[in-house]
């Protein structure tokens, strides 16, 4: 039996699938906009991969731990009729991030004074310049203000027809679909030599390189292979500001449910979609399949990755056919092990909210990345009590997605080589990173835990792992990442990091306000839904 949804508005009904910050995000704009929206989340509670756990019963975010572009929030948090400060409180961090280097020296990076990015200027990033001269010299820092004015080029190009506007198939449909002043600037994003040659031609220091190379993982990518443009993500974090979010990066997740209960609309947990159902012609989602259930609405926006679409919910029809032969042979994102810890006596350490511990040869450590967790890796720390004697430690280190499974049947976890052994060698990994720079891990830390990519793995099913959904690591990468509508399918949209416009929170954002804006745009008010419909499936 097939239930609809109950209508508490004249505009269309909308099933979103999945209640991550992308499905949240577009559930309240489409409420705003005055459908009817119901969630339904796995999970339960929500947030998707932005989530939390506890170890040494204290809260970790074992998620996102940088919040960026807050214009983003302040604008989703307007369309829902409130004011962002109301809900979520954001403290911007000074420094954003200390890195510590092989040979034992440390830099910190600012936000830029005043963070407004769309004005760059040399006196804006001043304090971050001053630092790199004291650290690696005059020369450098003189470089370093060359690439911030590259890079915030790059942002000047890509913020209107990339970060908020659909993608086209082609670089050539960006070129038609966009201003003549924006489609200009594309010519100055850097896409076609990788992020670490374009490095290379502004830092003669190798720790300058790395640095912001590693700004390349933020989408999962290899800086090795990856474009150039992805020199845009530092600008983001300096030229917008880095911030604390009170209560940590969990709280947006809740206040997001909390703005969708408040405008009206529904989110059941624990309601896992087995399938979407087509209709007769296979051109729009008819129904969708939850433990039995099935419920109609006229549209559907999947906060997913798209493999789950083809190896799923759309399995056997022509649909996952064409995505599967579209999608199945890329390259996963990069996954990640993490090591959850709880220290005392850790005031005196010389640790800020943000810490990146290098490693001595970043080249051997992305082809080591090919087989397996690198034996000297890169170590990311979250401390947000870096001001206190009781710290909650976040570890993050690089790992490969899961090895593909050898056949459909092959259960979630028997392809993995995750195991308690592999679990402590990591560990140890950190540990030693540590103790270079002087931190006895063992000393401090008084409970643990570890998430690996397997625990990503059966958590959100067919990513293998893998955090951002696809490799952004090809000239093309912004083209044959999925787009936000799927092509065959009418009623069918797509949001979340895995799709365009890319990973992070803000473009997450960013993907549900372009999807809220295609729906408005195809479905305008007081146009009959099932016309509508209609008219797209026959295009």
């Amino acid at each position: 039996m097939t239930t609809s949804l109950a209508k508490r508005s004249s505009g269309p009904s909308v099933l979103v699938i999945g209640a991550g910050i992308g499905g949240l995000s577009v559930a309240i704009r489409l409420l705003a906009q005055g459908h009817d929206v119901t969630v339904l989340e796995r999970a339960p509670h929500p947030g998707g991969k932005m989530r939390q756990v506890f170890v040494g019963g204290l809260p970790f975010d074992a998620g996102p731990s940088v919040m960026t572009l807050p214009w983003v929030l302040d604008e989703l948090c307007e369309t829902a009729g409130v004011r962002r400060a109301d809900l979520i409180r954001l403290t911007p961090l000074d420094p954003l991030c200390r890195h510590f280097f092989a040979d034992g020296s440390q830099l910190d990076l600012f936000n830029d004074d005043p963070p407004d990015g769309r004005r760059p200027s040399d006196a804006a990033w001043e304090r971050s310049a001053e630092e790199i001269r004291r650290v690696c010299g005059s020369r450098s820092a003189e470089q370093y203000r060359r690439f911030r004015w590259h890079a915030a080029r790059i942002y000047q190009a890509v913020e209107r027809p990339f970060m908020k506007s659909p993608i086209p198939r082609n670089p050539l449909g960006l070129v038609l679909q966009n201003r003549f002043r924006d489609a200009l600037g594309l010519w100055r994003i850097d896409a076609w030599r990788t992020l670490w040659k374009a490095l290379g031609s502004f830092f003669s220091d190798e720790r300058l390189r790395m640095l912001f190379a590693r700004y390349a993982t933020y989408s999962g990518a290899d800086p090795f292979v990856a474009p150039g443009t992805l020199a845009v993500i530092p600008h983001v974090e300096q030229g917008f500001g880095v911030y604390a979010v009170d209560g940590g990066m969990f709280r947006v997740a809740e206040a997001l449910a909390e703005l969708v209960h408040r405008l009206g609309g529904q989110i059941r947990y624990g309601a896992s979609v087995d399938r979407l159902l087509l209709d007769a012609a296979g051109r729009r989602v008819e129904s969708v399949e939850v433990s039995g259930e099935r419920l109609s609405a006229d549209l559907i926006v999947a906060n997913c990755d798209v493999q789950q679409l083809y190896e799923r919910m759309l399995d056997g029809t022509r649909c996952a056919d064409k995505l599967r032969k579209r999608y199945d042979a890329l390259e996963p994102s990069l996954s990640a092990c993490l090591h959850l810890a709880v220290a005392t006596d850790a005031q005196k350490l010389p640790l800020r909210h943000h810490n990146v511990f290098f490693t001595n040869d970043y080249r051997h450590e992305f082809a080591e990345l090919q087989s397996g967790p690198p034996s000297d890796p890169t170590v990311y720390l979250c401390n947000p009590d870096f001001a206190e004697d009781s710290q909650r430690w976040f570890f993050l280190t690089n790992s490969p997605a899961l090895p593909r499974r050898e056949s459909p049947n092959e259960s979630a976890t028997q392809a993995l080589p995750w195991n308690d052994e592999l679990i402590e060698r990591c560990r140890q990994r950190v540990k030693a990173k540590l103790a270079r720079h002087g931190i006895d891990y063992s000393q401090h830390v008084r409970a643990e835990d570890a998430v690996t990519p397997q625990t990503f793995a059966s958590l959100f099913p067919s990513s293998r792992g893998a955090i951002y959904g696809l490799a952004a690591s090809s000239k093309m990468a912004a083209f044959v990442r999925p787009p936000n509508v799927l092509p065959g399918l009418s009623n069918l949209f797509c949001v979340g990091g895995g799709t365009h416009p890319g990973a992070g929170v803000p473009m997450v954002m960013l993907s549900a306000q372009i999807v809220a804006g295609l729906i408005a745009k195809r479905f305008p008010s007081g146009q009959r839904v099932a016309e509508s419909l209609q008219t797209a499936g026959s295009r």
